[in-house]
């Protein structure tokens, strides 16, 4: 994964749907999000890969951790 956190963020589509492990919910989910000026893209202390995006299907912001996969253009 490339390490440079900007080269990241503009790597992401507009649109996309994101699946990742939720601690809080105890399994992997997946939801419809969009890349606005409110997102943020760095890496945990522990190296983790971390992401806040709009959640489309809950109108809200989120942070994806873990591993995830995005697949653009909803």
């Amino acid at each position: 994964m490339d390490t440079n956190k900007e080269n990241v963020l503009a790597n992401i589509p507009n649109t996309f749907v994101i699946t990742y492990y939720a601690d809080k919910h105890g399994k992997f989910i997946t939801r419809r999000g969009r890349k606005d000026e409110g997102c943020k893209f760095w890496f945990s202390k522990n190296g983790k890969p971390c992401f806040v995006y709009f959640d489309l299907d809950a109108n809200g912001y989120r942070c994806a951790t873990q591993i995830f996969t995005l697949k653009g253009n909803i």
